[in-house]
């Protein structure tokens, strides 16, 4: 039963990333189809072909491995004469195209938001415990107290603890709580812990779950989802500036945490997309060749010189770029089988 259980999560793993994927190749489809750029094949996964079929001159396929997708366009990287090749196109339609994949991974993020906020809500940070003699008792900060702001943020949601920790001066912590009926408002100093090596007033945080009409989630959706976007770009660039890789993850850790997920809640696997999908939409807005940040680059070349570059040039680079990102995709899959079965 055991295994039943864990091959129905690992095929729901698989479909919830592929469903993500393919509202990023929706993205490009449609908007492809709107800018009247000529399509060749729309396709989900890679690999041998489970099933295809053609409509109105364009090719349909789903192919046996469901951990990507694409949308080929006619003479894309190619230098070709006919008016409908991709490249042919003006570059505003082009770059739109390459646009929307990330844009519809944002906007599919979005609605989970309202979805899991609406059905679920979230949480509100709290004053979990006060520590004796510490400067927040003795300040009057009491337990349950609702943070309302923090070092000058303002919060509605737990998720926003780390940031204001981050916005400390170390000296004193401005702080907004709710009790009951009442706003009370607190200039609380640091005190240095040599256990900890840090300044602390003393609290430790709880969280407290509070749920939303439609009205509110909708409208709170864009700051939640304005967090989420924040804390990834915090993690790319700290990736970036090599500050470690042990929290990066490569599709095949994505698949193992859904598959846990499935098994656990259905909001954990909603909170899940969100986080997928926003961290899709960033990593492709990149500017690295294969990539649609580093299309978009090419574009903008192009813009500002008035001259493409020659387009075998470019697809050479975009070639270069997508068989670094296989070796990457190995690299980071063996981390992630290493991290799964404890090696």
């Amino acid at each position: 039963m055991d295994t039943i259980a864990a091959i129905i999560s690992l095929v729901g793993a698989l479909l919830v990333i592929a469903i993500i994927i393919l509202v990023h190749e929706l993205g490009h489809f449609l908007i492809g189809r709107a800018c009247k750029i000529k399509i060749v094949e729309f396709g989900i996964g890679f690999g041998p072909k489970i099933k295809k079929w053609v409509k109105n001159g364009i090719t349909y396929s789903v192919r046996w491995i469901l951990l990507g997708g694409f949308t080929k366009f006619y003479g894309e990287d190619q230098e070709l004469g006919d008016k409908q090749a991709f490249n042919n196109q003006p570059a505003g339609r082009r770059a739109l195209t390459i646009a929307a994949g990330p844009v519809f991974n944002i906007a599919f993020a979005l609605l989970l938001v309202v979805i899991v906020l609406c059905a679920f809500g979230d949480y509100a940070p709290v004053v979990g415990e006060v520590w004796e003699d510490s400067p927040a008792q003795e300040a009057g900060l009491q337990p349950g107290d609702v943070i309302l702001s923090m070092n000058g943020v303002e919060m509605d949601f737990a998720m926003e603890i780390d940031g204001a920790k981050r916005a400390a001066d170390n000296v004193t912590m401005p702080i907004t709580v709710q009790r009951g009926s009442e706003i009370l408002s607190y200039e609380i100093p640091y005190r240095y812990v040599e256990e900890s090596n840090s300044y602390l007033i003393g609290i430790g945080i709880g969280g407290q779950r509070v749920t939303f009409s439609i009205f509110e989630a909708v409208a709170l959706s864009f700051k939640w989802m304005f967090l989420v976007v924040k804390e990834t770009l915090l993690a790319i660039f700290g990736l970036f500036a090599g500050r470690g890789t042990e929290n990066v993850m490569g599709v095949v850790g994505m698949v193992d945490v859904i598959a846990t997920a499935l098994r656990s809640s259905l909001e954990y696997v909603l909170r899940l997309g969100v986080a997928i999908s926003v961290s899709l939409a960033i990593f492709n807005l990149l500017p690295l060749p294969a990539l649609d940040g580093g299309r978009l680059v090419f574009i903008g070349i192009e813009k500002v010189f008035r001259k493409p570059v020659p387009r075998n040039v470019e697809g050479i680079i975009h070639l270069i770029g997508f068989a670094l990102f296989i070796v990457l995709f190995f690299v980071i899959s063996f981390g992630d089988l290493k991290k799964i079965f404890g090696g």
